[in-house]
This record gives C-alpha cells, sequence and structure tokens, in this order.
C-alpha cells in the first residue's frame, strides 16, 4: 500500500510539473510577442520622431517652400484666425 501511493504521488507530481512547464511556455511565448511590438512600436515612434524633426525645421521648410510653391507664401498672424464653434 506504502509503494502504491508513493507512485501515485510521483504520478501526480509528473502530471503538475508538465502542467506547469506547458502554462510556463505558454507565457514565454507570449512574453516574447509582446517584447517585439514593442520593439516594432518603439522603432516607428523614433522613425515618426524624427521625420517630424526633419521636416519641421525651419531650415527644411523654407527648402521645401521654395521647391515645392512657385507662389510666394506669406506669414500669417493668429488674428487672422476664425475660431468655429460648433452649434
Amino acid at each position: 500500500m506504502k509503494k502504491f501511493l508513493t507512485i501515485i504521488f510521483i504520478l501526480i507530481l509528473i502530471v503538475l510539473t508538465s502542467l506547469v512547464k506547458t502554462s510556463t511556455r505558454n507565457l514565454e511565448a507570449k512574453i516574447f510577442i509582446y517584447e517585439e511590438e514593442v520593439k516594432l512600436l518603439s522603432y516607428k515612434k523614433d522613425l515618426i520622431l524624427l521625420e517630424n524633426n526633419y521636416l519641421s525645421s525651419p531650415e527644411r521648410l523654407i527648402e521645401l517652400n521654395k521647391s515645392l510653391f512657385k507662389k510666394k507664401l506669406n506669414p500669417l498672424s493668429l488674428k487672422n484666425f476664425i475660431l468655429l464653434k460648433k452649434k
């Protein structure tokens, strides 16, 4: 009887160990996927920031103005803008 209980106990431990390992593997796979998504989003953010900084620099805007627009662009003051309100 004692040997039987020992064998049952060992089998239960083996089953529990395999369940824990399986769930751990699944969690590690999810963590890896999330880390890759974070890396991709971080790369996109850096690229967008670089593009924004490049396009919004005054020298770049003047250069784009000269190359893209045939007419001279005039600066506007904030007083010329009208605020539209929703009804």
